[in-house]
């Protein structure tokens, strides 16, 4: 299966570790949840490390999941339609998961639905379990907008693609939007630790973040 998102040169790294890390320490008889599955690309990732894994996804796209549901004929693999800013709502399999993890989705939510999400798979983490998001970091601090600007240059330098950029911090700010609000490292720590997660940055590349949490 073809990455459906190519614009992250250093995201090949960032998912298999999290895929990885799901495959490794989700056993027999356990299951992960994937929010925000699209046609099931990570699920891919982790399925060829540990092939009888069991997965349940969800999304919102009707169209996506059917071809998901094409794409592991065969599978343990369970298909939701829901939507992340309603997920007390959907109807899911099992009440608890030794992993929840969450890739490139939390930026296209808003705040409140950012807690609401972390909040939710921190009451449903099964015993030993362990929440993975992978998203954008939001950047905050304009004196060291020239120093980001240095790594992506160097990322493209080094992978020949560049992650997206801007001119300068103004710009930056401004390309925030509705569709595009990433939260910030800080951000992330406190939601985490509200609602009694510990919190851990496992990978950060550019300003693309592979986070973890735990219950203490």
């Amino acid at each position: 299966m073809e990455d459906p998102i190519k614009r992250h040169p250093t995201r090949t790294e960032q998912l298999d570790i999290l895929a990885s890390l799901v495959a490794e320490h989700v056993k027999d008889g356990e299951s992960a949840l994937d929010l925000g599955f699209g046609v099931g690309y990570v699920a891919h990732l982790i399925l060829a490390k540990k092939p009888n894994l069991s997965i349940v996804g969800v999304d919102r796209k009707t169209e996506s999941l059917d071809e998901a549901r094409a794409n592991f004929t065969g599978a343990d693999i369970a298909c939701v339609e829901g939507d992340l800013e309603s997920l007390s709502d959907v109807a899911l399999p099992a009440d608890s998961f030794k992993a929840i993890y969450s890739v490139l989705t939390f930026h296209d939510l808003p705040d409140a639905a950012k807690r609401a999400v972390i909040g939710w798979s921190a009451d449903h983490l099964a015993a030993g379990g362990f929440f993975l998001l992978y998203d954008r970091l939001r950047m905050t601090d304009a004196p060291l907008f020239p120093l980001q600007q240095g790594v992506w240059e160097r990322i493209e330098r080094e992978y020949g693609a560049g992650m997206r950029t801007a001119p300068d911090f103004d710009s930056y700010i401004a390309d925030l939007g509705d569709a595009n609000r990433p939260a910030s490292l800080d951000e992330y720590r406190a939601w985490f630790t509200d609602v009694g997660l510990a919190f851990q940055p496992l990978h950060i590349h550019g300003n693309v973040a592979l986070m973890a949490g735990a219950r203490n």
